[in-house]
């Protein structure tokens, strides 16, 4: 179990009531079955939560959700797992159809958590609001395991125009064109760079030949 499950399935047993949660950021992967198991050394202490707007109010509200939050952040305190960050979707850069895509994340032995992400796109989208050197290796790695999971290619271009026309945050504005320059050149570069081809050695003949060995 990575970090990013545990987190959940203490939140889980906090939760008095059915809750559906948007989660971004390393631990939208991690808590995504067909990732996290091509993502071994990739940690997180934390998950990173979005509000839609149209749940701001109740969310809010929910006094039993917050106190969820804080015996969960208590409880797992002394492993160093926590959820702090929780941002109001106008807070994150985002498409403006991204809650069309969002991909649902089962998980065994959640009984009221149900969580969401969004599509690997909007999470590159998501990661401009800094773009510094870990951002675009997250991009990259999420990019390729995409590929090799759907078979699909997000290219530079669909990064570019989804940057375009994405929602970003005033305090992102900035440092946002930089940010998704980086990206962008890194996503075209994986382009123009093909995938190393998997080294198979030539079968040995003989007796006691075994394969991959």
């Amino acid at each position: 179990m990575n970090p990013a499950q545990t987190i959940a399935q203490t939140l889980d047993r906090h939760l008095t009531q059915r809750t559906e949660v948007v989660v971004f950021g390393a631990a939208a992967l991690l808590l995504d079955k067909a990732f996290a198991v091509r993502m071994p050394g990739r940690k997180t202490n934390d998950i990173d939560i979005i509000i839609p707007s149209h749940r701001e109010m109740q969310i809010e509200a929910d006094r039993n959700f917050w106190k969820a939050l804080e015996a969960t952040n208590h409880e797992l305190k002394r492993q160093g797992l926590y959820i702090t960050h929780i941002f109001a979707e106008r807070q994150v850069a985002l498409t403006p159809e991204w809650k069309q895509h969002t991909v649902a994340l089962p998980q065994d032995g959640l009984a009221k958590l149900r969580l969401q992400r969004p599509r690997v796109l909007d999470l590159a989208v998501s990661k401009m609001g800094r773009g510094d050197a870990q951002d675009v290796d997250d991009v990259r790695n999420m990019l390729r395991l995409h590929r090799e999971i759907t078979g699909v290619t997000i290219s530079a271009a669909e990064v570019a125009d989804a940057a375009r026309r994405a929602h970003v945050p005033d305090d992102y504005r900035e440092i946002f064109p930089r940010a998704c320059e980086r990206i962008v050149a890194a996503v075209r570069e994986m382009e123009i760079v093909p995938p190393p081809t998997p080294h198979v050695r030539p079968p040995r003949q003989g007796p006691g030949y075994r394969i991959g060995f």
